[in-house]
């Protein structure tokens, strides 16, 4: 090895020792790579740390890591589902020291729901369910359940503040019914609090599309939906609600939102701000009567109280669309995924570039591939103002798995889908001293080339690597740094992250994912704890 090289790589490793590298703590023994059913990484209040799997034809595995994170205790269970046909991971958090799992699949043709609750101790199962069922689907909808098509009939939100957590439950199979949507809050120890079924009132507006719900401890739940009629194919004419749940009573007290006025919203997503007191409501939305195709992102603040007007705010990533012009002569069109509160009351947006593009192959059936490009996070203070963007090119086209709203933030609190390999194709995200870090996987080539404002994708995982990027002030188009180290034998294979399979912990700060590793004898994963 000649000293010039030596020279290179010390600077390349003082360069990366300058960044505010993530550094592993800790790493769990090799074991086999999951590759089906769904993945999911759970830090508990306790300190342990429980790697969850589920399959359809094994069951469940469950790996369970002390405070020391060393391996404690490791099971294998069959559970009462089926064949996850239809199938969704509706939810997985920690209740009354226990992992709550809700898993919905169709059975017969009709949607049903289970909740599984596992030992956080020992990882045994110690009660297994059938929760809820629905209508069935119709007859000649049968043969368009797939694998890979959840069901759309169940809902779970957990109170990150308390034990309590609610089940939105829409008994036509479908977003958009009439006056059959049930909710039922309970407490961490599963015993039910309240329930109530959805009643309008309002004779303008026939149809309910859910949206999403957030629950506020003892207080209340607040179920957020777009009530409308449709005029004309194609076109709907609504209004936002937001339907109140509370202990003392077991009807659903409803209030109009002035947010997205004259608008149609067909996904959105809410989190409290406890600093604020505020809901932070962000949804897709078109101009009733408009494209359909023409989205964009509208968002708002809402007192739950409703003592205070409601505040829309404007989050079109201005910056992110001009830095994108500059470094690839085009509009950025990335639409928000997720959101982070932090702790002065402000709060950051994901956003990601997603497309559709229908490929017809000569001989053989059409199919899509979900295009993931561009990412951009934009920060906003506790009024509600713009502060800084960043932006961070890539790419990556997935064939196998379909992405929906705000699916960065679903995955982080239900499991991750293992499905050919797409989960190293996605990105991870959590928040740390209030800036937002971002994982992903590609080859150093083609990072450099994004640092460049050039997206390009990998082709094989195997030859790619586990980076990251830190969003904050400081650059519009953050610097990236590698995971483990740089890979200097380029016939090495890399160190990439199973991306959705991971968790938090906000007491230590530590992001905690699977990593794809070997030894001398075989390949595999590891749990990886990594420390800002």
């Amino acid at each position: 090895m000649n000293k010039s090289f030596l020279i290179t790589l010390f600077v390349m490793m003082q360069a990366v020792a300058a960044f505010a590298q993530l550094t592993t703590v800790a790493q769990s023994p090799l074991f086999k790579e999951p590759v089906a059913g769904y993945g999911r990484i759970l830090h508990m209040k306790d300190g342990s740390t429980v790697f969850l799997q589920i399959t359809s034809r094994d069951g469940l595995y469950v790996d369970i890591y002390d405070e020391d994170n060393k391996p404690k205790a490791q099971t294998h269970m069959k559970a009462n589902f089926e064949n996850l046909l239809g199938s969704c991971v509706n939810a997985v958090f920690e209740s009354n020291n226990d992992i709550t799992l809700f898993i919905s699949e169709v059975e017969s043709r009709q949607p049903v729901l289970y909740r599984i609750i596992i030992d956080g101790k020992t990882g045994y199962i110690k009660k297994d369910e059938k929760l809820m069922m629905t209508n069935r689907y119709a007859y000649f909808a049968q043969p368009f359940i797939t694998q890979y098509e959840p069901v759309t009939s169940f809902f779970v939100r957990k109170d990150p503040n308390s034990e309590n957590y609610a089940l939105v439950i829409l008994h036509n199979n479908d977003r958009s019914v009439s006056g059959n949507l049930e909710v039922i809050w309970y407490t961490g120890a599963h015993k039910e609090i309240a329930r109530a079924y959805y009643a309008n009132s309002d004779r303008r507006y026939k149809n309910i599309n859910y949206l999403d719900m957030v629950v506020l401890g003892d207080e209340k739940v607040c179920l957020f939906a777009h009530i409308y009629n449709q005029t004309e194919v194609g076109d709907k004419k609504g209004q936002l609600i937001m339907a109140t749940l509370s202990k003392t009573t077991d009807t659903l007290a409803l209030s109009k939102v002035n947010i997205g006025v004259k608008k149609v919203i067909d996904s959105g997503l809410v989190k409290y701000d406890p600093v604020i007191k505020k809901i932070i409501f962000i949804g897709y939305a078109h101009p009733e009567a408009g494209d359909e195709e023409t989205y964009a992102g509208i968002c708002g603040l809402v007192d739950p109280g409703r003592a205070a007007p409601d505040q829309e705010i404007d989050i079109y990533p201005a910056k992110a669309v001009e830095k994108t012009k500059a470094l690839a002569n085009r509009a950025f069109t990335g639409m928000p995924q997720n959101v982070f509160v932090r702790s002065d009351g402000g709060f950051s947006i994901v956003y990601e570039e997603l497309t559709r593009k229908q490929v017809k192959p000569l001989n053989a059936a059409s199919y899509v591939y979900c295009i993931k490009d561009w990412l951009a996070v934009q920060s906003f203070n506790a009024n509600g103002q713009a502060e800084y963007s960043c932006v961070i090119p890539r790419h990556a086209e997935l064939r196998n798995w379909e992405i929906s709203a705000f699916n960065n933030e679903r995955v982080s609190s239900s499991a991750q889908p293992l499905i050919k390999g797409e989960q190293y194709r996605g990105y991870g995200c959590f928040q740390y001293k209030d800036r937002v870090y971002v994982t992903m996987n590609n080859t150093e080539d083609n990072m450099k080339k994004a640092a460049q404002g050039k997206g390009v994708a990998f082709s094989t995982v195997r030859d790619t690597d586990g980076y990251y990027y830190v969003c904050d002030a400081s650059n519009e188009l953050p610097a990236y740094a590698p995971l483990f180290g740089l890979n200097v034998n380029k016939d090495d294979d890399g160190h990439p992250l199973v991306m959705g399979v991971s968790d938090y912990d906000a007491d230590k700060g530590r992001f905690i994912t699977l990593k794809m590793d070997k030894n001398t004898e075989h390949r595999g994963v590891r749990v990886v704890w990594l420390q800002p």
